[in-house]
């Protein structure tokens, strides 16, 4: 089949194997999560960092179970559902739509908006297996769709899939815009992709794979442009329904922009922030790994950056490294506008790095770029030994990193 064609996906059912991986990865994070609660304690924030309270839901064992889910930036979405936006405490850096959604649903659940944020991120991440595997069968062979969305459940990461951030809703949004637009439904891409806007800032950049499937299918000859091509606009129209309400509620329709002056984020060229990722990540390494006299040459800028930060640092850039790679493996054989938008999804948050960690929150940025699985799928395909040891590797560095975000 040629690549962003307009045919349909068929409708292949996953496997009772395939859906027991995606359950099993869910309960091992449920049970990873509830054991570090109960018996990690709980993790001060960083000296300095303006956080809201914790969202502390449920006591007891309960509390052990949910609470967890709603840490760091999940504070942030339950405190906005609770009491809405205000300009001087950073919280308009985060999108509305998840806090909106988590205000209605908590109706369903008695109040509790962390009960409800952790049912919507599962029921997206229901709907996102759904999608991802119906694509990648579509477009290459079920065996490959069953990996992919195997490295995608089992990903090191993919605890933010059930938490109260908006990857999960922002990763089925995608997908849904990206099936939308191969079977040429641009309207219904349009509003998905509308949505993703209102959900975090790179939602405008499903604009690139709107823009590729429907010129690739009118032959890329703009004298068969109709109606349609309004729809592509949608994106940007999230991100400007979100700026009227900004500037008619704050007088500051890029307050979503200014915010993160918080977290110490600021424009930079992408070349820099990669450069930046690399250094911090070197001295790093050296702070985690040298004798203790070559350990000296860390002179820690700040308080606030510690062992922890450098090894953030060093994490991050393999991240880095690890996506781009893979990229790089597999766009040739991925539908163009598959290729693009992972392109553009991976260079956008290099745009925007942070003081003293360059590539903040790089990795969980690249958890909702689902070429990436496909690309590792095809990998490990063409590399059958090097399947047994990613989902190894990725299973431990996944209780590793849930153990680490519940306490």
């Amino acid at each position: 089949m040629a690549p962003d064609s307009p045919a349909p996906a068929p409708r292949r059912a996953l496997s009772l194997r395939l859906v027991a991986a995606a359950a099993g990865s869910r309960l091992l994070v449920l049970a990873v999560g509830f054991a570090a609660a109960a018996l990690g304690g709980r993790r001060d924030l960083p000296v300095g960092w303006r956080f809201p309270a914790r969202a502390e839901a449920l006591s007891g064992w309960p509390g052990h179970l949910v609470n967890p889910w709603a840490h760091w930036d999940g504070v942030w979405y339950v405190k906005i559902a609770t009491s809405g936006y205000a300009e001087a405490d950073g919280s308009t850096a985060f999108f509305p739509l998840l806090p909106l959604l988590l205000r209605y649903l908590g109706l369903l659940t008695g109040g509790n908006l962390v009960v409800a944020g952790m049912a919507l991120s599962l029921a997206c991440f229901a709907g996102s297996v759904v999608l991802l595997h119906r694509l990648v069968a579509a477009e290459f062979d079920r065996g490959l769709a069953d990996r992919a969305v195997l490295y995608l459940c089992l990903a090191p990461l993919s605890f933010f899939l059930q938490a109260v951030y908006t990857e999960s809703l922002f990763l089925f949004l995608s997908l849904a815009c990206v099936a939308a637009a191969r079977a040429g439904r641009f309207r219904l891409a349009g509003l998905a992709a509308l949505l993703a806007a209102l959900t975090r800032s790179t939602g405008v950049l499903l604009f690139v794979p709107l823009a590729v499937y429907y010129w690739s299918q009118r032959g890329w000859d703009l004298r068969r442009t109709d109606r349609h091509v309004a729809n592509l606009l949608l994106p940007l129209e999230g991100l400007l329904v979100w700026m009227a309400y900004l500037a008619l509620a704050f007088g500051k329709p890029l307050a979503f922009s200014t915010a993160q002056a918080q977290w110490e984020r600021f424009a930079a060229a992408p070349n820099y922030t990669v450069l930046r990722g690399a250094v911090a990540a070197a001295w790093g390494a050296v702070s985690l790994l040298s004798s203790e006299v070559l350990s000296r040459l860390w002179q820690t800028p700040q308080p606030g950056v510690s062992t922890t930060t450098a090894a953030t640092n060093v994490f991050n850039l393999v991240f880095l490294v690890a996506a781009g790679a893979l990229l790089w493996y597999g766009a040739r054989r991925l539908p163009r506008a598959w290729s693009w938008y992972a392109l553009a999804s991976l260079v956008y948050p290099l745009c925007f790095p942070s003081k003293y960690v360059p590539l903040m929150s790089y990795p969980r940025f690249t958890l909702t770029v689902f070429p990436l699985f496909v690309c590792l799928a095809l990998l490990t395909r063409d590399r059958p030994r090097w399947h047994l040891p990613v989902v190894v590797a990725s299973l431990v560095l996944l209780v590793v990193l849930t153990a680490r975000f519940a306490v």
